[in-house]
């Protein structure tokens, strides 16, 4: 197995042309401290674009909403769809 974009990423097997699984977010014996959607961190990606120190960088909805969810699993928050 290789790694992609960090150790939440696994490929199924390696040169399959399969598409990566992500792992449970939560370790074995641990509860999330919190459950947060999408739609949220959105919510909050878009306030963040309107802060002069984020749009004079130029970066782009997508990548702000991946910070914000690499940001809340790594404080041990649930993210769902909805």
């Amino acid at each position: 197995r290789v790694g992609l974009g960090g150790p939440g990423w696994v490929w199924g097997s390696w040169g399959s042309g399969a598409a990566p699984r992500v792992p449970d977010p939560c370790p074995p014996g641990h509860e999330p401290a919190g459950v947060v959607s999408l739609a949220q961190l959105y919510e909050v990606a878009l306030a963040k674009q309107k802060d002069p120190e984020v749009a004079t960088r130029g970066t782009a909805l997508p990548a702000l909403v991946g910070s914000l969810v690499g940001s809340a699993r790594s404080l041990g928050l649930l993210v769902v769809p909805r």
